[in-house]
């Protein structure tokens, strides 16, 4: 057979094929002809992107990227829209949507899709904890500065009677006869990054007003790798609960000033 004729019919064998495919993904889709065109064509890049074959993702790939993964093949939107998360808590969920039996997504989509979920729907305080015990929280032990340049502080203070919330917290392998005062910091930002401070360094701590004392450990218990998102426990020295009405955390961090938190005492002892 002449290799011209030939090279025609393949490529009407080809152009009819690819006809029927599109008029089928269109019936399937209920899209119109430029709409399944689109959707053919980005579902082609998200595949090589997966394939470490495109580099990057625009903005609105992205999105389009975490709509198609997370809100319809798992959820709806208000799911997880509704229901922000803090970024350790995402990167949790990512990783169990990557186990073949539930999402089955690969690496490096889990890593883009947590990102943009951080980035949109970021949680300052833990969401695991129960209602009542947020409600708790938010009254008696959280306290948060709303930032400078786009840099936001939330510190957790966590009673001795209270240490069954670090569970909650991310926090393991607490020694059972921890007794200084404990306090998990939460650093995020939406647009810059994080610097690595050392809070140890940067945070006193007293008591009834009296004299400034230093912090006695920094422990970094998560951070992502973009440095948009740290969190970590600070503790100090011993004080005697029972004499302390007043506790004030201060902290001074390059370029955000000066940070004063404070608790009045005793917290109930009682969630109720």
């Amino acid at each position: 057979m002449p290799v011209k004729p030939l090279l025609i019919s393949i490529t009407l064998f080809l152009l009819l094929g690819g006809t029927m495919i599109l008029l089928a993904f269109m019936y399937l889709t209920d899209q119109t002809p430029g709409a399944a065109i689109d959707s053919i064509q980005r579902e082609g890049k998200f595949f090589l992107y997966k394939h470490n074959m495109v580099e990057k993702l625009s903005s609105r790939e992205i999105t389009l990227l975490y709509r198609s993964t997370c809100t319809r093949k798992c959820h709806g939107r208000d799911v997880i829209e509704k229901k922000p998360k803090t970024a350790a808590e995402w990167e949790l969920v990512m990783t169990r949507m990557k186990a073949p039996d539930r999402a089955g997504i690969t690496d490096r989509h889990a890593d883009t899709i947590t990102r943009y979920l951080q980035n949109n729907f970021l949680s300052n305080v833990p969401t695991v904890l129960p209602e009542k015990t947020m409600k708790f929280v938010k009254k008696y032990l959280w306290r948060m500065d709303f930032g400078e340049g786009d840099l936001f502080l939330d510190i957790i203070y966590v009673p001795r009677e209270h240490l069954s919330l670090l569970r909650y917290l991310g926090v393991s392998n607490l020694p059972p006869d921890q007794q200084h005062p404990l306090f998990i910091v939460y650093i995020n930002t939406h647009r810059g990054t994080v610097p690595d401070w050392n809070f140890a360094e940067i945070s006193t701590f007293r008591v009834n007003k009296g004299n400034p004392q230093n912090a006695t450990g920094w422990k970094v218990l998560y951070r992502d790798g973009q440095r948009h998102h740290i969190q970590g426990m600070l503790t100090f020295p011993d004080i005697d609960i029972n004499q302390t009405n007043e506790m004030e955390v201060t902290m001074k961090p390059a370029g955000m000033g000066t940070k004063t938190f404070q608790w009045s005492l005793p917290v109930p002892s009682s969630q109720e």
